[in-house]
């Protein structure tokens, strides 16, 4: 399902990622867990080109980039085969939350409005905001604003969906409302990276875990041998201080 091969990412003189190689398979759930600045996040955000990597070859369902010789329609092609919930929600100002959810089915797939809303709709039902339609994203509390994210990333079907930190920014007492919808979605069979720093919630909702640091993939393995017994003593060490 997704293949990444030999990813590098440099900014400047920055050596971010220095030679990424990861396999997920279709339906399979993967954490990407980490100190901060160990290129988590970037590695997220190159899947799909929102960062362009400097280097390698992304390949997701078949469709295979080299991204030395990409051309637009290449990255285009697989970007629209993945859907993002980002840290800062993204949401449109100015557009209701069903307006939100609607203009990526309108924009992207070419759908007609009445379709796109009706999508739109089962969707945000799913994540439990039917009744919050007509609302905009300022009388949204954090963790309604997530799911809305996360409403707008299912809308479009997506073969992929990538999270980036989709908590970090709420107040404590609204994550586990977000965690929630995303394990719903998960037991829904999608495959799924996600970048959190929520380790019990990685450790019940994903079929393997990825270790980074320093912009390399020190270990990964299934959620139970990683949190039970890591076999690099970095992996331990990290464990034990996050979850204590």
């Amino acid at each position: 399902m997704i293949r990444l091969e030999n990813i590098h990412k440099y900014f400047d003189q920055q050596h971010v990622l220095k030679g990424i190689n990861l396999s997920v398979n279709k339906g399979e759930v993967v954490s990407i867990l980490g100190p901060s600045g160990s290129g988590k996040s970037t590695l997220l955000r190159c899947i799909n080109f929102l960062e362009h990597p400097t280097s390698g070859i992304v390949e997701i369902n078949g469709k295979r980039i080299d991204i030395e010789s990409a051309s637009k329609a290449d990255i285009l092609s697989l970007r629209t085969s993945t859907g993002m919930v980002f840290q800062q929600y993204n949401l449109f100002k100015n557009l209701t939350v069903l307006q939100n959810v609607m203009i990526g089915l309108t924009s992207v797939k070419q759908m007609n409005p009445v379709d796109a809303k009706n999508v739109s709709i089962d969707i945000l039902e799913k994540v439990g905001l039917k009744e919050r339609l007509s609302h905009y994203p300022v009388q949204l509390s954090g963790g309604q604003q997530q799911r809305v994210g996360i409403a707008r990333a299912l809308a479009l079907n997506p073969e992929v969906l990538l999270f980036d930190e989709p908590t970090s920014s709420l107040d404590p007492e609204l994550v586990d409302e977000v965690l929630t919808v995303i394990k719903n979605v998960a037991n829904e069979g999608n495959t799924m990276l996600i970048v959190t720093h929520e380790l019990n919630f990685a450790r019940e909702i994903s079929d393997r875990i990825v270790f980074m640091e320093n912009g390399i993939i020190v270990e990964e393995g299934t959620a139970e041998q990683i949190f039970n017994n890591p076999s690099v003593e970095r992996t331990k060490q990290f464990i034990s201080k996050a979850i204590r």
